[in-house]
């Protein structure tokens, strides 16, 4: 075993060293350098270090995969439960792609939070939410997944309300936490019926019997759904994607990292590590396939029409984890997990790109920007590659990736989720391009701002640098280098059908959009304003996201508020005031009536015996005064009483 191994068998500190930068920060914070700051950035490097590590000995064939190590962690009658480490391509490969966005997007919050209230605790937060995604992704069994799955959930309420002065970041932490546990409710009941059925929650042994036959083709159908449902909330899935463009109201910082390349992404894992439920049951997986393809159409409609540059890179990232999982329902597991690591990088860059826009001024409405190129160069130039790698631009990161989720659609006989799959590429590269131009290119279309625009610091264009050569190479180096089929195989896996119709739609889908976009919105926009109008009744519609906020609104919310008004008021007029109240009120006549009887009657029994006994004993005492001549005339009188008794 080489020199090295001993990474190998620690891999369990690539966690560990975030929590502990995260404890320290919360404690000593305050007396540390930079609050602690470069704490939590030396944590998470060593952590990428040694990520890096253990695939390159996957890589040169010193690591044979899957490596796994477990600990006994407590035990429930006659089932032991443990805490464990499972290293395998799908887990090295979210290793690497956490730590290398977590650790630029601490860097890049050097620059970007440097005057933000509660700066300590920004940083403890960002590596608390680190330590629990490394958690999960290195879990061997769905226990342990699942609690790095609700500490997570927990951190990104914390972040997302990080500005919690505002009613509009309170309020979208909120929405994305009650949103996200109503899918954690199936995800649950998954685990409670995965456990029923096989008594216990490894993935190697509840693989090996699904392959004995244990588990049946029915409850298999069941238990892949019900725990689809969590994927769908956390992945922000058509219907519980309503809280992610909402969570934009967290810093920049916290959407790249968080809602662009791993909170969200931990969805299209779960299915992934849930893959040999849905091969016993691939009717289950047409069920994620539609699922996916609904949301990638759905969301990249909707932010043909946005405004504000982190909404669009919002719904944009809505769409692409609707590739990610409509792949997976395709058959596509190499794929799907492909494009999870490539948007990783370009959505980092886009979103990082956009805070470095908002950072320099001061707004996220694009119709105030215009023109930024002339003050920005460097955010505009890695901006364009992340732009770029999202629309598919052939030989892009985006592009190798997007076309083997759309080539195995094709190749496997989805031909509807094809066609859906390249309109939406299409509609990518379309609201990208506006996006892109209304910002960078143009004249300004608000002078003020444009004066005052700069460049941002070293601290947050070097990530930005970092991440757009990655937007570029990462897909051609993971392709031609074997890196997918290599991390990425999964038995049973479906055979590609190349097919070079197939990639010139593909390819074209998304070229047309950025030359429709380039004739829209790089002449008169004034085309724009009346394309707008004579479309009003489609562009409402996307303006307004369809009113799927309006109808949740008064299906669900208004009518639980109403509910939640009539229990208040029962609470205070029944349950207070007559139960409570009532019950209070007897009690204190209760305690008058026995205090009156306790003083009037038991006392007065009392005091009246005392009464009795001393006036008694006065009596007694006037019979016994000490004179002879008393006692002698009672004497006399009782002698003559006994005679008079004896005589009559």
């Amino acid at each position: 075993m080489a020199e090295t191994s001993w990474i190998v068998t620690h891999a369990y500190l690539i966690p560990l060293l975030p929590l502990g930068s995260a404890v320290i920060i919360f404690f000593f914070g305050r007396w540390l350098p930079t609050k602690g700051a470069w704490l939590g950035i030396l944590a998470i490097a060593a952590s990428f270090v040694m990520s890096v590590d253990i695939l390159m000995r996957v890589m040169d064939g010193s690591l044979t995969v899957p490596f796994e190590m477990s600990w006994p962690w407590f035990s429930a009658g006659i089932y032991p439960f443990e805490w464990g480490v499972l290293l395998d391509g799908p887990s090295i490969v979210m290793l690497l792609v956490v730590t290398t966005v977590s650790f630029l997007v601490q860097v890049y919050s050097l620059g970007y939070m440097h005057d933000a209230p509660r700066f300590k605790r920004f940083y403890a937060y960002l590596s608390l939410f680190t330590f629990s995604m490394l958690g999960l992704v290195l879990a061997n069994n769905y226990l342990q997944f699942f609690v790095g799955w609700e500490v997570m959930g927990a951190c990104s309420y914390f972040l997302i309300s990080f500005e919690f002065e505002r009613d509009a970041a309170g309020a979208a932490g909120n929405k994305a936490f009650l949103t996200t546990r109503l899918g954690d409710l199936g995800f649950y009941g998954g685990l409670l019926t995965i456990f029923f059925v096989v008594g216990t929650f490894n993935f190697g042994q509840i693989q090996a019997h699904l392959h004995d036959g244990t588990v049946s083709p029915h409850m298999a159908y069941i238990i892949a759904l019900l725990v689809f449902c969590g994927s769908v909330g956390k992945s922000a899935q058509v219907p519980l994607h309503v809280w992610l463009p909402d969570a934009m109201e967290g810093p920049t910082p916290v959407s790249a990292l968080i809602h662009a390349a791993t909170m969200v992404a931990a969805g299209v894992y779960l299915v992934a590590r849930t893959y040999p439920f849905f091969a016993v049951a691939p009717d289950a997986l047409n069920v994620v396939a539609w699922v996916g393809t609904t949301t990638a159409l759905f969301a990249a409609t909707i932010a043909l029409t946005a405004n504000d540059i982190k909404k669009v890179l919002a719904y944009s990232t809505i769409s692409q984890l609707g590739y990610m999982i409509l792949a997976l329902g395709v058959g596509g597991y190499a794929a799907g997990l492909f494009h999870l690591t490539t948007h990783a990088a370009f959505k980092a860059l886009l979103f990082l790109g956009a805070g470095s826009v908002i950072h320099a001024v001061h707004t996220n409405d694009m119709w105030k920007m215009g023109s930024l190129s002339k003050q920005m160069m460097t955010t505009t130039v890695t901006f364009f590659c992340g732009f770029l790698a999202l629309s598919g631009f052939p030989f892009t990161s985006g592009y190798f990736s997007k076309e083997m989720i759309l080539g195995t659609a094709y190749g496997t006989g989805h031909y509807a989720i094809f066609a859906i799959g390249c309109f939406t590429a299409f509609l990518t590269a379309l609201y990208m391009t506006r996006a892109f131009s209304l910002t960078f290119l143009g004249e300004p279309r608000e002078r003020d701002r444009f004066a005052h625009a700069h460049e941002s610091p070293w601290s947050m264009t070097i990530p930005l640098m970092v991440l757009a050569v990655l937007s570029i190479v990462l897909g051609y180096l993971m392709h031609s280098g074997g890196w997918v089929e290599k991390l990425f195989a999964v038995p049973h896996a479906p055979e590609l059908v190349e097919s070079h119709a197939a990639t010139l739609i593909a390819v074209g889908s998304s070229l047309f959009g950025l030359l429709l976009g380039a004739l829209l919105y790089l002449g008169n926009l004034e085309i724009v304003a009346k394309l707008a109008q004579v479309f009003s009744p489609i562009y409402n519609l996307l303006v307004h996201k369809y009113y799927i906020d309006e109808i949740y609104w008064a299906l669900f919310v208004r009518p639980t508020m109403a509910l939640a008004k009539a229990l208040d008021w029962f609470d205070f007029n029944v349950v207070d005031s007559i139960f409570v109240d009532g019950f209070g009120w007897i009690t204190r006549l209760a305690s008058k009536i026995d205090s009156w009887l306790d003083d009037h009657v038991v006392d007065g029994a009392v005091d009246g015996s005392g009464y009795v006994v001393t006036e008694l004993g006065a009596l007694a005492r006037k019979a016994q005064n000490g004179f002879v001549q008393n006692y002698l005339l009672v004497i006399t009188l009782g002698f003559v009483f006994l005679v008079l008794w004896k005589i009559f």
